[in-house]
């Protein structure tokens, strides 16, 4: 937890929660915790930063963040953030996949908004192109991610605070964000078999048939595909406002953003971060969402 103190100075106070993890045995006395925090420091309190094991699955602690309704009317869920080691990074995504670590290396960077990529002093010695291939592997599997580079952690706060990257209200941050990941996106699949798609679509879509759409797909595994985030914005059918699109796992939100600009291109666009993704069926079946013009 991160107060401002007198004179602008950083005031760090700790909560620790020693009876279990908080992403799976403790999430009731994580939010009892959070409402606690609130309701002590008042009006005072301008961010609360939770640190997890280093074996931890992020999905179900920003599930309840996210949707906890209590809790949301008081804290706001900002990031996940995530801290790759340069160094072992290219052990880790390459382990067996009977290795009980090897899952996690994939799930904490397909959900993480902001990887902090620490230790690159240890590798900048090896050639000029060893990070730029780390940051590839980052991209492949989640091309959302933005990365800092950073040695012994010594990351710059305004950099992974206040990053807003589950506020419907910042439409055109999304935007810029899905028009990079276009580009971004390959469609490489790794052994493991995480990827970042992003698909687009011109037509208006059925706000109904959209939500129909995505249950199918992140509630019924739809052909095997296993979705952990999505992010979209969509042009909806007798609207002419934006909506945002937000998924973690199997809870989504669709929101109004803002206006339509007239100039603008009002295109679909949904990036998808997953497990056996398949790029075709995600297009064709949106399809059947759209409405002709």
């Amino acid at each position: 937890m991160i107060n401002e103190g007198e004179g602008g100075a950083l005031v760090e106070e700790w909560v620790e929660l020693a009876n279990g993890c908080i992403c799976c045995t403790v999430k009731h006395s994580l939010v009892q915790a959070l409402e606690q925090l609130v309701q002590m420091k008042e009006s005072k309190l301008d961010h609360i930063i939770i640190e997890t094991t280093g074996l931890a699955n992020p999905a179900p602690l920003a599930s309840v963040l996210w949707l906890d309704d209590q809790l949301e009317s008081s804290v706001k869920l900002d990031s996940i953030i995530t801290v790759v080691d340069a160094k072992n990074l290219p052990f880790q995504m390459n382990m067996p996949r009977d290795s009980s670590s090897f899952p996690e290396a994939f799930l904490q960077i397909a959900f993480a908004d902001v990887v902090i990529l620490n230790k690159v002093d240890l590798v900048s010695s090896e050639g000029s192109g060893v990070l730029e291939e780390l940051e590839k592997k980052i991209h492949d599997v989640n091309s959302l991610a933005k990365i800092i580079h950073s040695v012994r952690c010594q990351v710059d706060l305004s950099k992974i605070l206040n990053c807003g990257a589950y506020d419907a209200s910042h439409a055109t941050h999304l935007e810029a964000l899905l028009e990079e990941t276009k580009s971004l996106s390959t469609g490489n699949l790794h052994d493991a078999g995480v990827r970042t798609i992003c698909i687009c679509e011109t037509q208006q879509v059925d706000l109904d048939k959209v939500r129909l759409w995505l249950e199918e797909i992140l509630w019924d595994k739809k052909d095997g595909m296993d979705v952990y985030r999505c992010k979209g914005i969509l042009r909806i059918q007798n609207s002419d406002e934006l909506h945002t699109l937000q998924a973690v796992r199997e809870i989504y939100d669709i929101v109004p953003a803002r206006k339509w600009k007239g100039s603008e291109n009002q295109v679909n666009k949904i990036v998808f971060i997953g497990h056996n993704l398949d790029e075709d069926i995600l297009i064709d079946s949106f399809r059947g969402c759209t409405v002709a013009t």
